[in-house]
């Protein structure tokens, strides 16, 4: 048995040193994804992309917007800090 737990990285005579994946509860998540920073980003990530959908239907037609790589660029790094957010959320404790 003593091979068996040391294998497992179990202490026998100090078993409170194993600590248990904790995960946040449903009210700690709302709280964190209601944050007024992660819904702006949210916001703006919304409106940049009804923007850009819109120059695509001009792009149809030969034009392209001369702020379109920098809205696609912004809407990168908005999609990745709210990931990111969303991802600490469901995985913080």
């Amino acid at each position: 048995m003593g091979a068996l737990l040391s294998s497992q990285n179990v202490h026998p005579m100090h078993p409170q040193e194993i600590e248990v994946q904790k995960h946040p509860s449903p009210e700690d998540m709302r709280a964190h994804a209601t944050s007024p920073q992660l819904q702006k980003d949210a916001k703006e990530l919304a409106g940049l992309c009804a923007s850009v959908s819109d120059g695509m239907d001009h792009v149809k037609q030969g034009l392209l917007s001369k702020d379109a790589f920098e809205k696609l660029k912004r809407m990168e790094k908005l999609a990745k800090r709210v990931r990111q957010e969303l991802t600490q959320t469901s995985t913080t404790p």
